[in-house]
C-alpha cells in the first residue's frame, strides 16, 4: 500500500522535530522541478490566502504518494523522480466547514460536511439525518496523469479547479403577518453530505440540509439560500420554520412542509418557489387578535447544535 510522504517545510537542521505540522516540501531532492499550476476560470471566487492543498498520487508501484498543504492559489513547485507518473489533485483545504477522508486513496478521497442538530426539526422528523450547509465554495481540480521527463525546460502539471458546491435559492410567498416574524429558517430533505473528489459522485445516504431564512415584511415573503454538494434522486421535502412572539410561555413556532421535487428534479433549476403558502403569523402579545396558529418552543429548543467532524 502506498503512503503519503510528508516532509515538513522548515530548515533541514530542525527536520527531526518539525514533522508535527503538515507543511510539506518537495518530496524528491534533486529531481526535476515540476510546477503544479492551478488555473482559475473567469468568474470563480479565487481563494485569497494559502488555502489550497495538492496531492500527487503515484501511478507506479513502489513510488510514494506526496502531498502539500497551505499552497498558494496559483500553485507550487515540487521535485519528482524522472520517469514517474502521477495523478494530481488540487483543492481547498481550509476556509470553510468541509473536511476530508481517505486522502491517501486517489479513488476514495472524499469531502464531507458535518451534522447539525435542530431540536424543533428533529421533533417533527425524527428519522431524518440533518446536516449543516456547505459554508463557502469548494474547488477541486484534477490532472489525471503526468509523467516526469528529464529535460532542462520547466515542466508543468496543469489543473483547472471547478466549484463542487451548488447554491439553491428559495422564496416562500404569501406569508401574511411577516412583520411579526422573529426568525425564519428551514430544511430540505434528499441531499448528500459528501462528495467524491475523484469521480464527482455523491454519497447515496440521504441527508436533510438545514439553512437560515430572511423574513421580508415589504412583500410578505421569506427568502434565502443554501449550499450543498447536490441532491439525490428521491423526494425533496422543503420545510419552513417560523418563530414569532407568543402570549403563552416561550415563543410560538409555525412549521410547514411542501414536496418540491418537481421543481428541482431536472438538476438545472435551483430556485424553489412556494407560491401561496397560506401562512398567517399571529399578532404579538399586546396587539389585537388571538394567539393562534402555532405551538410553543423555548429559546433553547430553537438553538442549533453543530456536531464537529472527527
Amino acid at each position: 500500500m502506498k503512503k503519503i510522504t510528508t516532509i515538513c517545510l522548515l530548515a533541514w537542521a530542525a527536520l527531526a522535530v518539525s514533522c508535527r505540522n503538515k507543511d510539506l516540501v518537495d518530496p524528491v531532492q534533486g529531481g526535476p522541478a515540476i510546477t503544479v499550476r492551478i488555473n482559475w476560470a473567469t468568474g470563480l471566487n479565487v481563494p485569497t490566502r494559502d488555502g489550497m492543498r495538492i496531492n500527487l498520487f503515484s501511478l507506479d508501484e513502489g513510488v510514494h504518494h506526496y502531498g502539500r498543504a497551505d499552497v498558494p492559489h496559483h500553485g507550487a513547485q515540487v521535485r519528482l523522480s524522472v520517469g514517474t507518473s502521477h495523478k494530481t489533485f488540487a483543492y481547498n483545504y481550509s476556509g470553510n466547514n468541509v473536511q476530508f477522508s481517505n486522502e491517501e486513496h486517489p479513488e476514495r478521497i472524499e469531502a464531507k460536511v458535518g451534522a447539525k442538530v435542530r431540536s424543533t426539526y428533529s421533533r417533527a422528523f425524527p428519522d431524518q439525518t440533518t446536516i449543516d450547509e456547505v459554508r463557502g465554495d469548494f474547488h477541486v481540480g484534477i490532472n489525471d496523469s503526468y509523467t516526469v521527463i528529464n529535460i532542462p525546460d520547466e515542466q508543468y502539471i496543469d489543473v483547472w479547479p471547478a466549484n463542487a458546491v451548488i447554491t439553491y435559492t428559495y422564496e416562500v410567498r404569501n406569508v401574511r403577518g411577516a412583520r411579526y416574524i422573529s426568525e425564519a429558517r428551514g430544511g430540505i430533505a434528499g441531499f448528500s453530505a459528501s462528495y467524491n473528489l475523484a469521480t464527482g459522485a455523491l454519497a447515496d445516504s440521504p441527508s436533510t440540509v438545514l439553512f437560515d431564512g430572511q423574513a421580508n415584511p415589504s412583500d410578505n415573503t421569506i427568502t434565502g439560500s443554501f449550499r450543498t454538494f447536490g441532491r439525490l434522486e428521491m423526494t425533496n421535502d422543503f420545510t419552513i420554520e417560523i418563530l414569532f412572539p407568543s402570549a403563552m410561555p416561550g415563543n410560538g413556532i409555525i412549521q410547514r412542509t411542501w414536496d418540491v421535487t418537481g421543481q428541482i428534479d431536472d438538476n438545472v433549476n435551483r430556485h424553489i418557489i412556494i407560491d401561496g403558502s397560506d401562512i398567517d403569523i399571529p399578532e404579538p402579545p399586546g396587539d389585537p387578535g388571538d394567539d393562534t396558529g402555532g405551538w410553543q418552543v423555548d429559546v433553547d429548543d430553537w438553538e442549533d447544535v453543530t456536531v464537529p467532524l472527527n
